[in-house]
């Protein structure tokens, strides 16, 4: 390589000029790691090793241009002598007396040559028994690759990440002030890992167990048992342990940040900078997993899941022309963020276009017979368009996904924090085969479209297991499709943060906490019944005890718990599942719902020989649910004897954290709330709107709660059949916090807002 001037003089000349002798390299040691990692930038990769190769023989000690070419044998497919390159730099670790870094490396090789013999047997020794006297640098071992003249060792694609290249084109200058040798910039940012703008990447990398444990996330012996597994699977040991429910995806998150020298960020937290996303293609964002977020030191920040994946470091660098600076996050927050950052219209433009391509503008619906609509939906361009609607709506947090057909069009709607949002509006010609790819998905006949069908599809989205229930229903411009999303991979949400108050919450465990009774939820559709019963069941989940449910369907699986399935066409009801769960020894029995008079009698009966029984109402407020159960026909001093507790709650949208802003209400406003209006001093909240929540001002959802809990003068006026006016009056009385209230306290708090709680519950004086 012929090393250029500097500043208009020799190489000679400036070493001069600033103070290094004659026989010191490091000037030209500098300008060829830059020329090298230039050639790299702008390729092609067979120029590119040979540049480091060269490099290697000027300079066999340092282990970057190792890591370098390491990644770039991984770039042209070479595996054996990425292999071979690792090797030789484990060997140089090992003289170095880096003993971690070694054993990085080793697994590193042994990523790519899984079983090898000789790699497991060096790892299989203690790194202390591996230490070896300095001295020379081996040759390269020749016994699985042939690889010419210098020694070579780097990384693999998954390995540690190469040192960033220079501007394009232009070679850094070389240190003003330095009398001994130094590290080139790059490599001092991997190696001290905390110079401003410079990739940090600790000295000594240990491995991600050792990292969680000095994170306090596991144990030796959650350790352990995923060791075991990873070597039976070979899965990845972080989403072993996420799979095991030991941490989270931000826990494994910021232990890889941690491990590696990376920041975490979490893309919630953090305004992404519209031109930065610009400059990498949607296409190539959802491939390599990535997207751009701002600049900083003049260098572009890249969320990442995995910032040890040169590769895709490497492309966004060669597409966008800077150097880039990788950030840690998880694989959630950065499929939202790519999904709210890139269009979704333009992801549909092209199976659009495809599809009308192929399908006659002016048949109708009905003209087109079953082959044909069978060829339809096998079409690629449908099948990405509903499996893009569905990975959107897993992305966004939706709940259900409607598809609706219109006189002109289709419109596809997500339901987020218990809103519906118009989010794409597919052509005409896609409304019939949209549709009926979806039916066939869900098991349905799609010759069918007179009546309502219900299905269900099981399927994976984004690595996340995800059970959709289907539902359709004739409509005057053809046929509606609701998916509602039930994604399995949703932990169990605990009472605490379900938003009880303190009070509230006390007397529910003190209820759910006796060993026979009935417990009532109660509320309307979507008010986040179920949930609340799953979260209490988890509470009360015990070694000792036997709990089962019965549910149409079941939403979530639950560990240690047994769960019925309705099927009437089989003749499982809740009712006869019930009295067939009688017989199964429980302690805790759960009805998903309680539908008619002949459940209502067995759930009652199993409350009164000694049975915990859960189950839910479609109530207005606590109170009703005596008057419901009544007019069930079941007699007033059965219940009286048998309920313990009715609680009903609804669910509300909280506000926005990223766009929260405080204002003073006007009098009016306070009115409907019931407070004085001459409370000038009266703060509260609101979202102003913004990417983050969608301009919604909302993000979010959390529970408004009204607990009654049946006292002896309670039970002697639900005996005497007292209207339920009467029962909540002596409720209040006897301290029972109102929906009105507690929606009310959430408003003055700060986590809804005025409209919301008038949206969700009905106030009135």
């Amino acid at each position: 390589m012929d090393l250029p001037m500097i500043d208009g003089v020799t190489i000679p000349e400036y070493k001069a000029r600033i103070g290094l002798s004659a026989a010191d390299h490091v000037v030209e040691d500098a300008l060829r790691y830059h020329e090298a990692r230039s050639i790299a930038q702008r390729g092609p990769v067979d120029e590119a090793i040979a540049a480091h190769k060269r490099l290697l023989e000027l300079m066999p000690e340092e282990p970057w241009i190792y890591e370098d070419l390491a990644a770039l044998y991984g770039l042209r497919g070479s595996t054996q002598e990425a292999i071979v390159v690792l090797l030789t730099l484990a060997d140089l670790y090992l003289r170095q007396g880096r003993t971690a870094a070694e054993q990085r490396t080793f697994q590193q090789a042994a990523a790519l040559a899984p079983g090898d013999p000789e790699i497991l047997a060096r790892l299989a020794v203690p790194p202390r028994s591996r230490l070896a006297p300095p001295g020379p640098p081996p040759p390269p071992p020749t016994a699985r690759a042939s690889m010419p003249a210098a020694p070579a060792r780097a990384d693999p694609p998954s390995a540690a990440p190469a040192p960033p290249p220079a501007t394009r084109g232009a070679p850094a200058a070389p240190p003003k002030d330095a009398p001994q040798k130094e590290t080139p910039p790059e490599a001092r940012g991997r190696e001290e890992g905390g110079k401003r703008g410079a990739r940090a990447v600790p000295r000594k990398a240990e491995s991600l167990g050792q990292v969680l444990q000095q994170m306090g996330l596991v144990d030796s012996d959650q350790l352990t048992q995923a060791l075991e597994i990873q070597s039976r699977t070979g899965e990845k040991l972080g989403q072993i342990l996420i799979d095991l429910k030991v941490i989270t995806e931000v826990q494994l998150a910021e232990a890889m940040g941690r491990q590696w020298g990376y920041r975490y960020l979490s893309l919630a937290d953090v305004r992404i900078d519209p031109d930065a996303v610009k400059l990498v293609p949607h296409s190539l964002a959802l491939r390599l997993h990535v997207i751009p977020i701002t600049w900083e030191h003049g260098r572009l920040v890249l969320a990442m899941t995995d910032p040890l994946n040169v590769i895709a470091v490497d492309d966004v660098r060669l597409i966008t022309g800077q150097e880039v600076e990788p950030v840690v996050t998880t694989e959630d927050e950065l499929m939202a963020a790519i999904n709210r950052h890139y269009q979704v219209d333009s992801a549909m433009d092209a199976p659009s276009r495809e599809t009308m391509e192929d399908l006659a503008a002016e048949v109708s619906e009905d003209e087109v017979s079953v082959e044909q609509m069978k060829a339809l939906v096998e079409d690629a361009p449908v099948v990405r368009l509903l499996n893009m609607i569905i990975d959107d709506a897993v992305r966004e947090g939706a709940s259900d996904i409607h598809v609706e057909p219109q006189r002109n069009g289709v419109l596809v709607r997500y339901r987020i924090d218990g809103v519906l949002h118009d989010v794409m509006k597919p052509a005409r010609n896609l409304r019939a085969p949209l549709i009926s790819r979806a039916k066939i998905m869900a098991d349905l006949d799609i010759a069918e479209r007179r009546r309502p069908q219900d299905g269900r599809i099981h399927l994976r989205s984004n690595g996340r297991g995800l059970d959709l229930r289907v539902s359709t229903l004739p409509t005057i411009f053809g046929e509606k499709v609701v998916m509602r999303l039930l994604d399995q991979a949703t932990p169990l949400i605990g009472l605490n943060r379900l938003g009880f108050h303190s009070e509230t919450l006390r007397l529910w465990e003190q209820a759910i906490s006796s060993p026979y009774g009935m417990l009532l939820v109660t509320g309307p559709t979507g008010s986040g019944k179920t949930t609340t019963l799953y979260a209490t069941l988890g509470t009360i989940n015990t070694l000792e005890k036997n709990i089962v449910t019965i549910e149409d369907p079941v939403e979530y699986q639950l560990p240690r718990i047994n769960q019925v399935q309705v099927n009437v066409k089989a003749g499982l009801t809740f009712a006869g599942g019930l009295r067939s769960i009688l017989r199964q020894d429980p302690d805790i029995v759960m009805v998903g719902e309680m539908r008619d008079r002949e459940t209502s009698e067995v759930g009652i009966q199993s409350a009164l020989t000694g049975h915990l029984v859960l189950s839910t109402l479609h109530t207005n407020d606590a109170a009703t649910a005596v008057t419901r159960l009544t007019d069930m026909g079941i007699e007033p001093f059965l219940i009286s004897s048998s309920v313990l507790a009715i609680m009903a709650q609804r669910l509300a949208r909280q506000i926005c954290s990223h766009c929260k802003i405080a204002y003073v209400p006007p009098p009016d406003a306070l009115k409907r709330l019931g407070l004085e209006a001459s409370k000038e001093d009266i703060q509260l909240y609101r979202g102003q709107g913004c990417e983050e929540c969608r301009f919604t001002g909302y993000r979010g959802r959390i529970g408004v709660f009204e607990l009654l809990v049946l006292s002896d003068t309670i039970r002697e006026m639900i005996v005497r059949r007292a209207p339920s006016p009467e029962i909540k009056a002596q409720a209040v009385r006897e301290g029972m916090q109102t929906l009105r209230d507690d929606g009310l306290e959430k408003v003055l708090s700060g986590v809804s807002t005025i409209d919301e709680i008038l949206r969700v519950v009905y106030v009135a004086e």
